[in-house]
């Protein structure tokens, strides 16, 4: 994550390993980069893979590892840890990563991506777009564009993306960017998203993010059947992967599949992220739904007048 920008020494390097799995959502594979140098290895590596037991929802070997008294910048992580485990100390956990932003030199630029990780899952990207602003680092651009993105601003994700290329056009990051913006364009687009996640899944190995990234392409593109085919790959990689069980929501919807069908995989996004964002938002619109059909339900003495 350092802010100078990678040089070709880093290749056959464990870092580089370990960053590029974690891109491409191969998270145990950035772990088992890791491993066997985390006696010795520095911040920067070991940061990979606690973002990887995050993004695994193996957060608490991050509360073991990572103390309290840690002077090191894998602190920020334990935050983030914390945060996703107890978000109703939010702005506390927040004031806490701002104040070492402002306060200390990030070489690392893990506290940035830490404090920009919170402001997201909390729902602040205007917040987190100020924290990375003016960033050249690959991976503060990338989340940028994120931001940008469930902001709407799809110009300007475009634009960021473009100072990513001038920056390093072939990086898996400035790849991955050009994808998401791609499908965000629309049905023109698409198929460039598809080539790079084609690209990756050939040149690494397919994992979920890869994959339904792919996915949604096939949706966008009415291919329901390639779609179908992929999210079901993605299954055998992970059977309860949040982002293909949406997916195979969204297709079964599209595709005329029975109630029992959708239902199955709605309970399964229940039982495994009740607090994440689609199943909340979800529950919220279904008990407003709930509420308005009692509200407009016509009376037992109307329908007697009638």
């Amino acid at each position: 994550m350092s802010r100078a920008q990678h040089n070709d020494d880093d290749v056959n390097s464990s870092l580089f390993e370990a960053r590029n799995e974690y891109y491409i959502g191969n998270f145990m594979g950035s772990i088992n980069f890791v491993l066997p140098e985390q006696g010795t290895a520095g911040a920067e590596l070991l940061s990979y893979m606690y973002l990887s037991y995050l993004a695994i929802d193996s957060g608490r070997i991050i509360a073991s590892d990572i103390k309290e008294n840690n002077t090191t910048p894998l602190l920020a992580l334990r935050l983030v840890h914390e945060a996703f485990e107890q978000p109703t100390r939010t702005e506390e956990l927040l004031e806490k990563l701002t104040d070492k932003v402002a306060g200390e030199e990030d070489e690392t630029n893990i506290w940035h991506i830490a404090t920009a990780i919170v402001y997201c899952y909390d729902g602040q990207f205007e917040n987190a777009l100020k924290i990375l602003h003016g960033s050249t680092n690959l991976e503060s651009m990338a989340l940028s564009v994120q931001c940008l993105l469930r902001l709407q601003r799809v110009d300007l994700a475009k634009q960021l993306v473009a100072k990513m290329q001038e920056i390093s056009d072939d990086a898996t990051l400035t790849q991955l960017a050009q994808a998401w913006v791609a499908v965000a364009q629309g049905t023109e687009q698409m198929q460039d998203a598809f080539h790079i996640y084609q690209e990756f899944c050939e040149k690494f190995k397919p994992t979920p993010a890869l994959l339904n990234g792919q996915a949604v392409v096939h949706l966008g593109l009415e291919r329901y059947e390639e779609a179908e085919a992929v999210l079901r790959e993605s299954l055998t990689k992970k059977h309860n992967d949040y982002d293909t069980l949406i997916n195979m929501m969204v297709l079964s919807h599209l595709t005329g599949k029975s109630t029992e069908t959708i239902t199955r995989y709605w309970e399964q996004l229940r039982q495994f992220y009740p607090k994440s964002d689609f199943v909340t938002d979800l529950d919220k619109k279904s008990a407003e739904f709930d509420r308005l059909c009692l509200e407009y339900e016509p009376k037992s003495e109307q329908l007697l007048a009638v």
